[in-house]
């Protein structure tokens, strides 16, 4: 329950703009030059690191945002726009730069046209300085509102404020994207496929949100918010009386003890998966790190984060999975070529393999780190033996410069069919496997995780996931399979998984307590399938 927080597109503001007079048009000048100074030096600081992280061609791009900005600055159309419609810097800003994004869409010429989002992006940038907001709107939020926008994306989720959302509402997300992924494990109710909604709801509209039941109420009649309000105390109160025990060990009534650990990201999730009981963190993401900065961080930055993170956490082990970005995943300040299929292409240990210094920075902050604290490495979307062996020499050579006599375990995330049949060939580069069911779904059903046109067939309990991973936790012999992704924290599949073999489970910070309270009413039978 809550009052509406509605975000949208600065450069799609649809309202009045203020106006200005003949002599306020040298101030607005004044103003749009400093804008227009400050974002130029934020390019630079970005060109500067991701050319250290990553490569001069992908520095270049931030380069050549520059000379496009210095370019329409000298060219004196801002100048002309201001005086011509004496419209704020603000508005002169938008026109100028939407004309520019209609002439990039209209050439013919790919590459030309793949420029036509940049001048977007410089447009967001320069209006965010104009209007003096260090953040976007959505680190604004008020306390306890309920978030409204259009898109959603994971870098989106990480900056959000939890204490402050109550609730989020999207036009359109898919069942299975990072996005949606990320506001449940942060304990967020988000509901989706909600046409126009920027239309239907104004700011400060109260709205109430079940996420259990995918349902929104707009301005509520006083019987709905009671009724609404007593389903909200009842669910309150089944979480205080799981969470009562959430602290002891997930022990089912045939003895069988299944850990169930957290996927977490930023300190928020620390926080709730101790208060949750986890028994460790079964999938720490380091790209919410990333997500979190305006420019990559250097090792030392890295590893004070990750030091900084999991020092909570006591001596619970913790799984660190190398940067998994690309698909569903973009890094805000990353502009890799535009592909045009994002998701089969270059993403995780994929662009792991082609930029070595991101890869150094990670592991080395790892390293570092693990000597003191029981740490494990994950490399994620590995899809060819070649992948998971050229990642561990890598890891081998790292901890032999670096003099690391006991390495963290290194371990193989198997996220696609092609991993999860060549378990086998894997094995002899791996000390443990991690399970990531949300993408094995999207690859064994061809159902992209964030197509909302797509949904109904994304189904991680289809016959062919479950014979998948049958498979992998049969071929993985001695090794440890842990399972992460939705499927882990899903109550009416569980007794089949845990008759399967896994014994390691982890899911959602706010779902540990129910999911304990769950395995202790099961009986593991012989079966194995």
């Amino acid at each position: 329950m809550g009052q509406a927080w509605v975000v949208g597109d600065v450069l799609k503001w649809g309202g009045a703009s203020a106006t200005i007079g003949e002599d306020d048009v040298d101030g607005e000048m004044d103003r749009l030059a400093h804008a227009c100074d400050e974002t130029l030096k934020e390019l630079d600081r970005h060109a500067e690191r991701i050319e250290v992280e990553f490569d001069s061609a992908l520095a270049g791009i931030f380069r050549a945002h520059g000379q496009m900005l210095r370019g329409l600055f000298a060219s004196g159309e801002f100048e002309r726009e201001l005086r011509g419609s004496l419209l704020t810097a603000e508005a002169a800003v938008r026109r100028v730069l939407l004309r520019w994004h209609q002439k990039f869409e209209a050439l013919e010429n790919q590459t030309f046209r793949q420029r036509a989002d940049d001048v977007l992006d410089l447009g967001r940038n320069m209006i965010r300085r104009l209007r003096g907001e260090p953040d976007t709107g959505l680190k604004a939020i008020p306390d306890h509102s309920i978030l409204v926008v259009e898109r959603l994306l994971p870098s989106d989720v990480v900056t959000l404020p939890k204490s402050n959302v109550a609730a989020v509402v999207v036009e359109t997300l898919g069942q299975g994207s990072h996005a949606a992924l990320l506001s449940r494990e942060k304990g967020i109710p988000t509901i989706t496929e909600i046409p126009g909604v920027l239309s239907l709801i104004d700011s400060g509209t109260e709205l109430l949100v079940d996420g259990f039941r995918g349902t929104l109420v707009i301005a509520p009649k006083n019987k709905t918010r009671i009724d609404f309000q007593e389903r909200l105390e009842k669910w309150r109160a089944t979480l205080v009386h799981c969470k009562a025990a959430c602290r002891e060990p997930a022990r089912t009534l045939d003895g069988q003890v299944i850990n169930v650990e957290a996927n977490i990201g930023i300190h928020d999730d620390v926080e709730l998966a101790l208060d949750n009981g986890a028994d460790g963190v079964g999938l720490l993401r380091v790209e919410q790190l990333y997500f979190a900065r305006p420019i990559p961080p250097t090792e030392d930055e890295l590893f004070l984060e990750l030091e900084g993170l999991i020092a909570p956490l006591g001596d619970r082990p913790v799984t660190i999975r190398l940067l998994d970005i690309g698909g569903d995943k973009p890094l805000p300040y990353l502009r890799l070529p535009p592909t045009s299929n994002p998701v089969l292409g270059r993403r995780g240990v994929r662009l792991l393999l082609d930029y070595s210094q991101l890869v150094r920075t990670q592991i080395g902050a790892i390293l570092k780190l693990s000597q003191q604290h029981s740490l494990r490495v994950l490399i994620p979307m590995v899809t060819l033996e070649d992948d998971i062996r050229r990642m561990r020499e890598a890891f081998d050579a790292m901890s032999t410069e670096r003099k690391i006599t006991n390495p963290p375990e290194f371990g193989a995330m198997v996220e696609t069919p092609a991993a999860a049949l060549a378990i086998p060939a894997l094995l002899q580069h791996v000390d443990f496997f991690c399970v990531g069911t949300n993408d094995l779904t999207q690859y064994t059903l061809a159902a992209g995780r964030d197509d909302p046109s797509v949904n109904d067939y994304y189904l991680d309990n289809h016959e062919s996931v479950m014979r998948l991973l049958n498979i992998v936790v049969n071929d993985a012999a001695d090794r440890p399979v842990t399972l992460c992704g939705e499927l882990a924290g899903r109550e009416a599949f569980l007794p089949r998984l845990l008759n399967m073999g896994f014994r390691a489970l982890s899911v959602a910070p706010s779902l540990i307590p129910t999911t304990k309270a769950f395995i202790r009413k099961l009986t593991i039978s012989a079966a194995t399938g």
